[in-house]
């Protein structure tokens, strides 16, 4: 092809940040996904979809990370924890609170990569909370793997209703040689 831009290539590797902290050892990364839900307006004698007939009812980002170090940031990976370090001296204790916690349990969670040529790539999820269940898989010779993923929530004062709460940024010019 002709007008290939080779540096317009987002590579796969980076790092995910929760509240501008990286959150460690991954194994097989991630995933950034925006999902969408349309309500289409039918009418008798359409073929299909008409166009100026569809309404974006709902979008929803996701950013989910398969975070391999289990025993770090578990506390703001998973909303509704507490961390004891101080009950039983030489352990660490994670337990259930019970309630989601609308100040600590909502974060900003990134991907930070980089173009073929080396500009910066940030994917960026503001107000994301993590509310997949907390699982594990025991595999005998493998790791375990504590995949979570963070959605992104809207701001019911947002003066702008309809902007999705997700952003991609990246550096627009090259770096020089």
């Amino acid at each position: 092809m002709k007008d290939e831009k080779n540096e317009n290539i987002v590579l796969g590797k980076g790092v995910f940040e929760v509240d501008d902290v990286i959150v460690g050892l991954t194994r097989d990364g991630g995933n950034f996904t925006v999902e969408y839900n349309h309500r289409v307006i039918n009418a008798d004698g359409d073929r299909g979809t008409v166009k100026g007939r569809v309404i974006r009812e709902e979008a929803t980002p996701k950013i989910e990370i398969n975070h391999l170090e289990l025993l770090t940031s578990f506390e703001k990976l998973h909303p509704g924890v507490k961390v004891d370090t101080t009950t039983e001296e030489g352990y660490t204790k994670i337990t259930g609170t019970g309630v989601i916690d609308d100040t600590k349990d909502y974060h900003k969670v990134c991907f930070k990569g980089e173009t073929k040529d080396g500009r910066d790539v940030t994917i960026t999820i503001n107000d994301a909370i993590n509310l997949d269940n907390i699982s594990f898989d025991f595999k005998d010779k493998d790791d375990i793997i504590d995949k979570v993923v963070f959605t992104g929530t809207y701001d019911q004062q947002a003066e702008d209703q309809l902007a999705e709460p997700w952003e991609i940024k990246y550096k627009t010019t090259s770096l020089p040689a």
